[in-house]
């Protein structure tokens, strides 16, 4: 299956490229570093071989972290208060991270690739309710 392939690279939107992905194709993919006001805010609070989201711009409070993911932000057993809250990402493991629309890791929105740290695009913000490293 051919998609239009959603890259994000160095904080630039580079729309249109097309690539052969799998039956579980991604929309987005953001890929290395985005230059952001890492000045203040919670980015130094992520720590590492973890996936961090954050609530604010630029790495902003409330956060919380992951090492296996979260297959419903909206129940108990996980960080309260971050369902449909992300608007930035920090992934500091070595693997992709899947970002879901529903419980359950379904509905795939996007994928955060290794190292990339910076703010989603404004069609991804508040719309996350499960993560996981990619399977």
């Amino acid at each position: 299956m051919i998609r239009k392939l959603l890259t994000v690279l160095g904080g630039l939107a580079v729309a249109g490229a097309l690539s052969t992905t799998p039956a579980t194709a991604q929309d987005a993919v953001y890929r290395g570093v985005q230059q952001s006001d890492a000045s203040a805010k919670a980015w130094g609070d992520c720590p590492a071989d973890r996936s961090c989201i954050f609530a604010g711009l630029g790495g902003g409070r409330p956060f919380a972290h992951f090492a296996t993911g979260d297959g419903d932000l909206g129940d108990s057993s996980g960080p309260r208060g971050m369902n449909n809250r992300t608007k930035s990402v920090w992934n500091r493991t070595g693997q992709d991270w899947c970002y879901y629309d529903a419980a359950g890791f379904n509905q795939l929105i996007f994928i955060v690739g290794p190292g990339f740290q910076g703010d989603l695009l404004p069609e991804h913000r508040d719309k996350v309710t499960s993560l996981r490293p990619c399977p």
